[in-house]
């Protein structure tokens, strides 16, 4: 059976929004879409607000805890969109939904292949890998549970940030790797629609793994299409791989664990380890066809609430 009944855990967050409004979109293929809103946590009044517009859209809005069991009864399946510091909580969140009867799980996982050699053991992903160890455990314990991962590279939109060494407002880089060096990117709002699109194709196995990429790109080609939208010429620095190993130490030398994870995921960059393997799953899928690198960055430079929905409104200037 194709999993119709969808709970989404991490709904107001950048991914989140796109993931709910792609399932209002094709609500009339799903019996029940609905959103967890955490109640152990504050809200902002723009996310209030944000679940509050899903509503009136036919979004369930049920309220409690993630590891409360009471807030997964009647629902197939879980997508958690979920922060880096957050990832952790996973585990226990699994517990509390299969006990009430899910059947499915999306794992906070939306981004490079875990399993490309050394993705594995980087900091980066030690909650993913800890996420999965658990996942495999559960479904070996519990007849008809399972999951499904979502793998794309990198999301178009969050590529040219400082976290990964581009600052767009300056026209500078400053890159762990080398020019020719290709990633994989897609659109965020395409990456939503291929994650639909899995949940009607009903599982054979208790795991299961989908690859979508809008494309395969070098540093080259990225800056050079930065530099066309913005009309600006980038100065580049691309650096060794061991420079940002040795600022992952000293950020965990000094307890600075968002500097740790930046550099961790600099040094997969740097290693070529964000291309995702073939084969994909594009053509299973081909009414979605992803919009280009040229069309999603113009995107983002003129679309401020883009920017602000993906919180990286501060970080991007007008397009001259």
């Amino acid at each position: 059976m194709s999993l119709t009944s969808v709970l989404v855990l991490g709904p107001t967050g950048g991914f989140g929004q796109f993931v709910l409004s792609e399932l209002i979109r094709r609500k009339v293929e799903f019996e029940r879409i609905a959103a967890i809103v955490d109640t152990t946590r504050e809200r902002s009044k723009a996310k209030s607000d944000l679940l509050e517009t899903f509503a009136t859209k036919g979004v369930e809005l049920v309220k409690g805890s993630p590891t409360d069991s009471a807030v997964y009864q009647g629902f197939d399946v879980v997508i958690a969109i979920l922060g880096n510091h957050a990832i952790r909580n996973q585990p226990a969140q699994i517990d509390a939904a299969v006990a009430s009867g899910v059947r499915h799980w999306y794992p906070s996982e939306f981004g490079a292949d875990l399993t490309v050699p050394g993705n594995w053991e980087e900091r980066y992903y030690r909650d993913k890998v800890i996420t999965r160890n658990y996942l495999q455990q559960k479904a070996a314990e519990v007849k008809g549970f399972g999951y499904t991962y979502v793998i794309y590279g990198r999301f178009t939109e969050w590529a040219p940030l400082p976290h990964f060494g581009i600052y767009p407002k300056q026209g500078k880089a400053n890159i762990v790797g080398s020019p020719e060096m290709l990633q994989s990117l897609v659109p965020v709002k395409d990456a939503a629609s291929y994650l639909i699109a899995t949940l009607l194709i009903a599982p054979a196995e208790s795991e299961r793994t989908f690859r979508f990429v809008g494309g395969n790109y070098s540093w080259t080609k990225i800056f050079e299409t930065l530099g066309k939208v913005q009309q600006k010429t980038y100065d580049i620095k691309y650096k060794p791989v061991d420079e940002a190993r040795d600022t992952q130490k000293k950020a965990i030398e000094t307890g600075d664990v968002d500097l740790e994870l930046a550099c961790s995921h600099q040094v997969i960059q740097g290693t070529g380890r964000t291309l995702v393997p073939t084969p994909y799953d594009n053509d299973k899928f081909p009414r979605i066809v992803p919009a280009s690198l040229e069309t999603t960055f113009k995107n983002m430079f003129e679309d401020e609430n883009m920017r602000t929905i993906l919180g990286v409104n501060g970080f991007f200037s007008e397009v001259v």
